[in-house]
């Protein structure tokens, strides 16, 4: 399985799973991120990921993006 963090700019991905423990998780979804959710990579700039997901625009730090299991979609 392929993590967020692993994702290239422009790249589409449907979230699989939520790794880590329960604060890590909860975290994640209070952000915006759940199981089967559309996410695309915008951009990479150093350790960071700007991400899309379901129309809410952010960065988020690679050691996060480790926790999100993604697959990629066209």
């Amino acid at each position: 399985m392929t993590t967020l963090a692993q994702c290239q700019a422009n790249q589409r991905c449907q979230i699989k799973s939520l790794e880590g423990d329960l604060e890590m998780k909860l975290r994640l979804v209070n952000l915006g991120f759940h199981t089967h959710s559309q996410v695309k990579v915008v951009m990479i700039r150093d350790r960071a990921l700007v991400v899309c997901v379901d129309g809410s625009r952010f960065a988020i730090d690679r050691d996060i993006a480790q926790y999100i299991e993604v697959e990629e979609t066209l």
